[in-house]
């Protein structure tokens, strides 16, 4: 058994923590027994006792309220179950007890019961005016305030993935101020370069679990069901408490919907095309390269089940040559409340899709070959990588409440994927159980605790096999202050088991403040570390791309860090608009940090140019983000945004050791913003943008709706080397020097609703016809058309 690479505590205390972690995750099926036997022997209680039940509602909205805390003044008290009923065992005589939720105003009740009396008493709680309708559950676990949350978090609604026509969800992202992708990686404030399918430092998370694949660490976003996505929470910075590895740069968590009061029935079928592009030389194709496809969706309430339902189809034929996809997606979920037990409920969620795809690398060259693959598209040559995946997840989950007021949690995930290349196959399973336990003390204490455990298995051809069990133990506090200050602090130790290593992983902390400093105004400070252990396919592939290569890296060490950041939050309402402006100041560090670089690795001359991921020793990153939301009718008109703008100083310390010393590392912060010297430019780190701007703004007038995006990113200033040394593929220095000023594109779109549930939509991307590449050597679409219609029953 080998230790922890980054050992913190005596050899002896970790192991005694591991083989405790071990015991929990071996005899998870007694707790639950444990657990079970408890519910029951609450649920026989003195029957002398007597009895308060009900439902809360929002007094404005009449929607229930899951979460609700009713507590006495001895501190016992329960929570609002997912139908927003409570129950809660009272003494006979006079009792006095609170009711609180996050966003709404505190209430006080005095009520006597008779020994043995059962009373109804429904409560309806009063919005707090000056607080945001959004309301966020990724930081805290239990939905919370936009507002009042302690760290950086985006939400991004059902309302502009539909009005966008976001059929995947990279395509939402693309929306987050902050956010981008290079080749479906997520980068949130230049946390990551360019990976290319090659591991994650962010976190996807699907329904409180995660949702990267066990052979590559990747998210796969097409695999998301957008059509029944509730809201995007967007967490920027380390989040590894809650969240666990892959959470280093931040998370993306996706809500799925349940269904309403009435049941809905919808359906979106679009198709578009794509421009000439600038340069006729460039255009490949005869017939204008396309996309079309379909989504359904379905949700109904039962009387004691509920049950959505999905399904998506598409072809797409790309603008550059050789990529192109084939999917097919059907998404559902089921959830049950049983007659003879109101504070249970259970379910199943299962997805599964089919993925036939060609993956574009690089370019031939800059020049006529600008839309075409390095190497020509047809093997041994070729640098298009073809694919085919056949993904399923079945998700089963339970929660029970108590009657001392707590909520259990048990959710699992089985997600496989099957992947078939060009000369072999593979596949891979992950399972994972989470034990969840959530508990509100006294009146302004909440807890939230559990563990977690996973098990992956990969036998692929190219990765080989290799099996492994993860673990982790994890506990966090949230606690309110004179009715202003909220507090919360966080605490995770992990373990692990492969076949390649094992031992106990460093422990991981986060601490949060978050002051209402006036009705408008909130002031937050937090801190959270973060980890990730690299993936199989950065330690273990070895394949040719053409005439590139992947090489493996078995040596690659687990990389680690934190984020620190101070922020403010003003509200804005003007009439019945609401929103907010917000600035915060990061700071992150990362210790042995994995960069994929591209360079000679097979010796000398060209014949061993390709990819690897190899750590570079640490990285410090600096940045501001102004960030602007907001949605609500003024006048007869509605105006929903979001946009922002992100500063990021990446410094590579290895490059450049200066910036080791934090006043040299802020002087060169603050000296970067405005202009940078050859000295500045090689100490960053590659592949990112230090500046980056995004709005879109939607006005809806009767029945019109009209709507345009702005994006901005700042010329990348530093690429790996050996693009430019080697010259291959051609023309990417030439490229770069005639393209050194940034790039902003804009989409616009207009839509008409004829009735109340149907609509149409014309949506043009990059609308100028704005030559770029955000990734050096694959050019972006140029002007590209959509038409989209929606219809709900």
């Amino acid at each position: 058994m080998l230790q922890s690479q980054y050992p913190l505590f005596p050899r002896s205390l970790s192991l005694a923590l591991e083989f405790g972690l071990r015991s929990v995750l071996r005899q998870h099926a007694r707790l639950v027994v444990l657990l079970l036997f408890g519910l029951l022997y609450t649920a026989n209680a003195s029957a002398q006792q007597s009895i308060l039940y009900g439902t809360v509602t929002d007094r404005e909205t009449g929607e229930t309220l899951l979460g609700v805390n009713l507590l006495l003044e001895d501190s016992t008290g329960t929570t609002t179950d997912l139908e927003g009923r409570y129950r809660l065992a009272l003494d006979p005589d006079r009792q006095r007890f609170s009711v609180s939720y996050l966003g709404y105003e505190p209430q006080n009740r005095t009520v006597s019961l008779m020994p043995g009396e059962e009373r109804q008493l429904d409560l309806q709680l009063i919005p707090k005016t000056q607080e945001l309708a959004v309301m966020v559950i990724s930081t805290s676990q239990y939905e919370k305030s936009l507002e009042e949350t302690s760290i950086s978090i985006d939400v991004l609604p059902s309302r502009l993935i539909a009005n966008t026509n976001s059929v995947t969800l990279n395509d939402a992202l693309q929306r987050a101020p902050g956010v981008y992708l290079l080749d479906g990686q997520a980068n949130i404030r230049g946390g990551t370069g360019f990976t290319y399918g090659a591991g994650s430092r962010v976190l996807l998370v699907l329904d409180d679990q995660p949702m990267l694949t066990a052979d590559r660490s990747d998210a796969k976003w097409a695999f998301i069901p957008m059509e029944n996505v509730e809201q995007i929470e967007v967490i920027k910075g380390a989040s590894s408490v809650l969240y666990g590895a892959s959470a280093l740069n931040g998370v993306i968590h996706v809500r799925t919907v349940w269904p309403g009061s009435k049941p809905e029935t919808g359906v979106e079928v679009y198709t578009g095309v794509y421009g000439r592009p600038d340069s006729a030389n460039r255009q490949w194709w005869d017939f204008p390269p396309y996309t079309a496809g379909a989504n359904l969706w379905h949700r109904r309430k039962f009387d004691r089940m509920d049950l959505v339902l999905g399904a998506h189809g598409s072809r797409e034929l790309t603008h550059l040559e050789g990529q192109e996809n084939t999917r097919a997606r059907l998404h559902g979920k089921l959830r049950f409340r049983p007659k003879k037990n109101d504070n249970l409920s259970y379910g199943l969620g299962f997805m599964g899709m089919y993925n036939d795809e060609s993956s574009y690398l690089i370019w031939a060259n800059e020049d006529s070959g600008a839309y075409q693959p390095f190497g020509g598209t047809e093997a041994p040559l070729t640098t298009l990588l073809d694919w085919k995946y056949a993904w399923l997840s079945l998700d089963p989950f339970l929660t029970a409440f108590d009657k001392a007021g707590g909520t259990h949690r048990v959710k699992g995930r089985l997600y496989n994927n099957y992947t078939t290349y060009p000369d072999t196959n593979g596949g891979s399973w992950l399972s994972n159980i989470d034990y969840r336990y959530l508990k509100p003390f006294f009146k302004s204490v909440n807890v939230t605790t559990g563990f977690q455990g996973f098990y992956f298995r990969v036998r692929d051809g190219n990765l080989g096999a290799h099996t492994g069990v993860l673990g982790g133990v994890y506990f966090q506090v949230d606690k309110e202050f004179f009715n202003r200050l909220q507090a919360d602090f966080g605490f995770r130790m992990e373990f692990y088991d492969t076949d390649s290593a094992s031992g106990t992983g460093r422990p991981i902390l986060k601490a949060g403040l978050n002051h209402q400093a006036s009705p408008t105004v909130f002031l937050r400070a937090s801190f959270g570390q973060g980890y990730r252990f690299p993936s199989l396919v950065e330690r273990y592939s070895s394949t040719n791309v053409g005439a590139l290569r992947i090489y493996p890296n078995d040596t690659l060490k687990p990389e680690y860090g934190w984020n620190g950041e101070l922020g403010l939050k003003r509200t804005i309402t003007a009439g019945n608009w609401q929103g907010y402006a917000d600035v915060a100041v990061y700071w992150t560090e990362y210790f042995d940090m994995s960069e994929f670089v591209f360079d000679n690795w097979g010796g000398p001359g060209a014949g061993g140019l390709g990819f690897r991921t190899i750590n570079i020793s640490r990285a410090r990153m600096l940045g501001s983000e102004f960030t602007v939301q907001g949605s609500g009718t003024i006048g007869q008109v509605q105006l929903n945004l979001i946009g922002g703008y992100n500063y990021v100083y990446p410094a590579d310390l290895s490059a450049d050791s200066s910036n080791r010393n934090a006043g040299t590392f802020l002087s060169n912060a603050v000296r970067g913003f405005g202009q940078a010297d050859s000295a500045f430019l090689s100490g960053l780190l590659k592949y990112r943008f230090r500046h980056m701007a995004r709005l879109d703004a939607e006005v809806v007038w009767r029945k019109w709706r009209v709507g345009a995006d702005i994006n901005f990113y700042s010329y990348m200033e530093r690429i790996d080397p050996v693009f430019e040394d080697f010259g291959i593929p051609p023309g990417i220095p030439e490229f770069r020097e005639s393209h050194n000023q940034g790039d902003l594109i804009l989409g616009t779109r207009l839509a008409f609703a004829p009735t109340e549930n149907t609509s149409i939509a014309v949506l043009v991307r990059n609308a100028t016809d704005r030559e770029y590449a955000l990734r050096v050597g694959k050019l972006d679409a140029p002007r590209n058309f959509r038409l989209q219609y929606r219809m709900t029953l």
